[in-house]
């Protein structure tokens, strides 16, 4: 790189650090999933570019934050696009295990979101999907399922390729690999049975919808956890079912892979990032300012922490996390809840009918007053 290019990058890296400390260094509660803050499947190291100097001593989590925001700041038109489903930012997945129950639900205003898990016989035990990996699996199926406009999805010629577009790590073993925990974590997706339920009213009358679907009723895949394995997922293909296919490709809500790519270590993160693209995208549209009050919004995804004011303290700290990958957003925290205003899209509006294949895998005005 040549020493000028050094020397700016160094400047940036150095203004970043000092803007993005006060949020990467916020240390994780008690409460909090293993999987927001967690090493054991975090192995990346920045490899020396200049300016990490003056970051030493913060965690991966941190450092991978910061190396987003810088690159962010340094190419904002340089985006990938991948896609989620409305359905599935309205009402989210567990953050962690439900346990050994037979049903799991979560509610949204007038939607609900209920999970029938694969039953285990053998354990005689109820499997959820949860945490971050099934996240980052959806991204992937709803994103090339909007890109191929087909309900079969080709995982790739090999597992650990199909492991680093998700940004996971095919490198680490033991029990709570990456490769194990994906294996477990997909199955347990794609078996599970999905509904979603809404109340309406209308002339003065109370009724009901529901649509109940499997995501992956079909599915071929061949497993091989030797990181030098070849063609180990030759012809491995998820089926989608009609249902399915057709919510998640039904106007498909975008977003920028290289904040995913930043966040996806939290299941909060993401979610909170999904849903700000979503609301700020209907604020842009109706002109207006979107309101979520605190007890919707810990409703919606917060049902793992048991006080409210613990979720608080948790939303403030990951929004300020969220305005470093999507700065031009405009996001103020009340005592009243969250109020998304128009602002500019976290990536511009799709011109065309194409768009190249993504990949999650890592890369090196006055307000209302804010809580904390």
């Amino acid at each position: 790189m040549p020493k000028s290019a050094t020397r700016t990058r160094s400047k940036v890296v150095g203004k970043a650090v000092r803007a993005v400390a006060p949020a990467v260094l916020d240390r994780p509660t008690p409460e909090m999933d293993e999987d927001e803050f967690g090493m054991s499947s975090e192995t990346e190291a920045v490899d020396g570019s200049a300016g990490m100097d003056e970051v030493e001593g913060l965690s991966p989590v941190a450092m991978r934050l910061l190396q987003a925001a810088t690159d962010m700041q340094q190419s904002p038109d340089s985006y990938e696009r991948a896609f989620l489903a409305r359905q599935l930012i309205q009402c989210t997945f567990p953050h962690s295990d439900p346990g050994n129950i037979p049903i799991w639900s979560r509610t949204n205003g007038n939607l609900t979101l209920s999970i029938r898990p694969l039953y285990d016989e053998e354990k005689a035990a109820h499997k959820y999907p949860y945490g971050t990996i099934p996240r980052l699996f959806l991204y992937w199926m709803v994103t090339e399922a909007a890109r191929t406009k087909k309900r079969r999805l080709y995982l790739g010629q090999t597992y650990p390729d199909f492991m680093r577009k998700l940004g996971l790590n095919p490198s680490n073993g033991g029990v709570r690999s990456d490769s194990r925990r994906l294996k477990d974590q997909i199955e347990r997706m794609l078996r599970a049975t999905i509904s979603f339920k809404q109340t309406f009213k209308k002339d003065g009358k109370t009724g009901d919808a529901w649509l109940d679907m499997q995501i992956g009723p079909e599915a071929v895949l061949w497993w091989n956890f030797d990181k030098d394995a070849q063609n180990s997922l030759f012809e491995s293909y998820i089926e989608l079912s009609e249902k399915f296919f057709s919510a998640i490709t039904s106007s498909p809500i975008p977003l920028d892979l290289r904040a995913l790519r930043a966040l996806r270590k939290s299941p909060l993160s993401l979610d909170l990032y999904s849903l700000i693209c979503h609301k700020t995208y209907s604020a842009r549209k109706d002109g207006d300012t979107k309101t979520i009050p605190w007890e919707g919004l810990h409703r919606q995804m917060g049902a793992e922490y048991k006080e409210l004011r613990n979720f608080k303290q948790k939303v403030v700290a990951t929004v300020k996390k969220i305005r470093l990958v999507y700065p031009q957003m405009k996001v103020d925290l009340s005592e009243s809840g969250m109020h998304i205003h128009p602002a500019p899209l976290a990536i511009p509006e799709r011109v065309g009918s194409e768009f190249a294949a993504p990949t999650i895998e890592a890369p090196l005005a006055k307000r209302r007053r804010v809580l904390g």
